[in-house]
């Protein structure tokens, strides 16, 4: 059985929120970008990300929910990698068992893309319950529950120099002279000399 992924298009289509040329557009878009129709549509500036939610809200079936604070369950982020989540824009929030099957709630922004959601259902071994959520909410509440080294990514190493290492107190070190202190502290900052250079010359 062929499972129709676009679903939320021919909605908003037929309920005359958008017309066929935005429709294809937007379907081309995500052919080429990947991602979900109606996150095509907000991006190609067609409709705003709120009457795409409360337009799937007014169709009873689907319930919103809102991710600010949520804490998800190391189980549950397990099931898929963060950046699988990132990709679909989907989250895990709650798994219920019964004798029969394991029920898994998954927040994402199209709860009608059929395909999706079987997809989800081969990759997690559970039948998904699709939940609506903003596409905001879902990415920060995936980063939030994420391990801390996928949070952040490491800063790049920084190579130190000489003058990194061995820094001298001029204050504390200074010639009798006053002058060349002011001479030598005029080299070493435009790279003449370094402190090694300037310890040689005062202490030697």
């Amino acid at each position: 059985m062929q499972i129709n992924a676009n679903r939320l298009g021919e909605m908003l289509l037929e309920a005359g929120l958008i017309d066929q040329f935005q429709l294809e557009s937007a379907l081309s878009l995500q052919r080429n970008l990947g991602g979900q129709v109606g996150s095509a549509l907000v991006k190609l500036g067609y409709l705003p990300e709120e009457t795409i939610v409360e337009f799937l809200e007014s169709q009873a079936e689907y319930s919103r929910i809102s991710l600010q604070e949520l804490k998800v369950a190391e189980s549950l982020m397990a099931l898929l990698s963060a950046e699988r989540m990132l990709e679909l824009m989907v989250i895990p929030i709650e798994l219920r068992k019964t004798a029969k099957e394991k029920i898994l709630r998954v927040a994402m922004t199209d709860p009608t893309n059929l395909k999706l959601v079987d997809d989800l259902q081969f990759a997690t071994g559970c039948r998904v319950v699709p939940v609506l959520a903003v596409e905001a909410e879902i990415e920060q509440a995936i980063k939030n529950n994420s391990p801390k080294e996928l949070q952040e990514p490491p800063e790049p190493a920084v190579e130190k120099s000489v003058l990194d290492y061995d820094v001298v107190d001029f204050a504390a070190t200074s010639t009798v002279d006053p002058r060349l202190d002011l001479l030598l502290e005029l080299l070493k900052e435009k790279g003449v000399l370094s402190v090694l250079d300037i310890e040689r010359i005062k202490f030697n």
